[in-house]
């Protein structure tokens, strides 16, 4: 029997599988083991949010990234059928149009590697607590859970598989009509916003990245690609931040005027002229630590000018990230408008 999700809209109810979510790419939808809620209720304000789900169904910790890249291949030639991609490993690069403009998503996130004697080795920078269910890449949840021994060093409580298996968190994502709260919204929500602006404008490139939680190798080929071959030097980081003191969920999306990196001044402020001019609702956040794809981007030694774009979450890197909807949403238009403004007008 499969999990069901319930959909309710301004006429009524209609009911449709996980699997239909999922498009059939992943099986965890259509076990009912995985899901612990039977229903969850959906706002269609958004209707596009079935894609999000879609995307939370499929595993890619750092290093393991080929289901997610094979989804995303699949995905594009259905639905933006004048796009081109190209696959290097497992990232891509997707474009459309005479792109002026590239976006950097990152399409892994935080695992676990399982060492010698139960024992949990990070992937990334996953932030625990003991009983967080865990499970191994692209199988159902058997209970297996996280236990924090009193020296700080996590290890598996349950049936292992063999060392060296990986394992992701295996709670299911919740909702209501304002937020979510799931695993790896870090970063699906940055795929999300990448593929909506893909199908949104008609000249833009995007760039799906491998390994920003560990190594950023992806990033980096991806810019020299993008130089080298396609003469791109504006990007722009969909990825997502982290609520804080002065960054608030439910307040719109980000602009980051820098992190332990920090962009070129002028792209920044050509950016953020941008971005008043389009009315559009944002926040200014600075951080003295972290960093993301534009590190990555900066140190690959190509000319290309970034700035990070994303919406704020609670609890980042846990079993139960939480996100306002409409914070999301804001980070789409935000990047459809930038853009847009960045084809238009040059930079010095």
């Amino acid at each position: 029997m499969l999990s069901r999700l319930v959909l309710k809209n301004s006429t009524g109810k209609s009911t449709i599988t996980y699997g239909e979510i999922a498009a059939n790419h992943s099986p965890l939808f259509d076990n009912p083991a995985f899901f612990l809620l039977q229903s969850i209720t959906l706002n269609l304000q958004n209707p596009d949010i079935s894609l999000l789900f879609s995307l939370l169904a499929i595993d890619s910790p750092s290093g393991d990234e080929g289901a997610i890249a094979d989804w995303l291949e699949t995905w594009i030639g259905d639905n933006v059928s004048d796009a081109s991609v190209r696959r290097y490993g497992d990232s891509l690069i997707v474009s459309r149009g005479r792109p002026d403009v590239t976006l950097f998503a990152h399409i892994d996130t935080t695992g676990f590697t399982l060492g010698y004697d139960a024992s949990l080795i990070p992937i990334g920078s996953p932030s625990v607590t003991s009983g967080d269910g865990i499970r191994p890449v692209g199988q159902p949840s058997s209970g297996s859970t996280i236990k924090v021994k009193s020296s700080g060093e996590w290890v598996l409580n349950g049936v292992a598989e063999a060392p060296g298996s990986r394992y992701v968190y295996s709670a299911a994502p919740e909702h209501d009509a304002n937020s979510i709260w799931s695993p790896y919204l870090d970063n699906r929500g940055g795929v999300y916003a990448a593929l909506q602006c893909l199908v949104r404008c008609d000249s833009i490139a995007v760039a799906f990245t491998t390994g920003e939680e560990h190594s950023g190798n992806g990033a980096a080929v991806c810019a020299g690609v993008l130089y080298r071959d396609l003469g791109i030097t504006q990007a722009l980081i969909s990825d997502i931040t982290w609520h804080t003191e002065h960054i608030k969920c439910g307040q719109g999306v980000a602009i980051s005027l820098r992190d332990r990196t920090v962009p070129r001044q002028r792209f920044l402020d050509h950016v953020l002229g941008i971005a008043e001019r389009s009315g559009i609702t944002f926040q200014r956040e600075i951080e003295s630590a972290g960093g993301s794809d534009g590190g990555y981007i900066q140190r690959s030694g190509n000319p290309i000018d970034w700035v990070f774009v994303g919406a704020p979450e609670k609890d980042p890197h846990t079993a139960r990230e939480e996100m306002s909807l409409t914070d999301l949403e804001s980070m789409t238009e935000m990047l459809g408008a930038l853009v847009r403004g960045l084809k238009k007008e040059t930079v010095g």
